[in-house]
């Protein structure tokens, strides 16, 4: 189980992915979360940052989806505003709402080595990624202060998680999941 929660990349914001690098290894979908991955729970809509970080993505030619967990209507405002789409209630870490967005949001076929997907939480997004065979990349929150009651609780259960992982695989822990943790 804990093999599912280490992800493949960590990095601190969405600004430190090194978007060339993913490009070159053959990742061409990227699949990300909203909350506290690209804006915090408190903010509703994209700000100017975040359209030269999606220029910039579809630039180089990645394909790019957002897929959240949230039911809540903030998602289709701000997909909307953003020009993205997009899959709600995506039920991550089971696998249906990932798998919708790479098999009917996606505009073509893309071989699992090909998709990345992206957010801030290990019990969520990591072990979503994880279960559907595909790479999984892990950001800072934007702003742990404005999770919300569900996302605590799974921070109390990541940390569960990142204990475990550092007393069975401590270079792991320590190379990928160390800052993680100290946050």
């Amino acid at each position: 189980m804990i093999k599912k929660l280490i992800p493949d990349y960590v990095f601190k914001t969405i600004y430190d992915i090194p978007l060339e690098k993913l490009y070159e290894d053959g990742i061409r979908l990227i699949l990300t979360d909203l909350d506290n991955t690209l804006i915090s729970y408190a903010e509703t809509l994209p700000h100017e940052r975040l359209f030269e970080w999606k220029k910039k993505i579809e630039e180089l030619g990645f394909e790019f989806i957002l897929v959240s967990n949230s039911r809540k209507d903030r998602v289709d405002k701000f997909a909307k505003a953003f020009d993205i789409p997009y899959q709600k209630f995506s039920t991550k870490p089971l696998k249906r709402g990932i798998k919708r967005a790479m098999k009917k949001i996606a505009t073509k076929k893309y071989d699992k080595n090909q998709v990345l997907l992206i957010g801030d939480q290990l019990m969520t997004d990591i072990l979503g990624a994880k279960r559907c065979k595909i790479k999984a990349g892990l950001i800072y929150p934007v702003d742990k202060s404005s999770d919300i009651k569900a996302t605590r609780l799974n921070r109390k259960m990541e940390q569960f998680f990142l204990k475990r992982i550092k007393k069975k695989m401590p270079d792991v822990y320590n190379e990928k999941l160390k800052e993680f943790d100290e946050l």
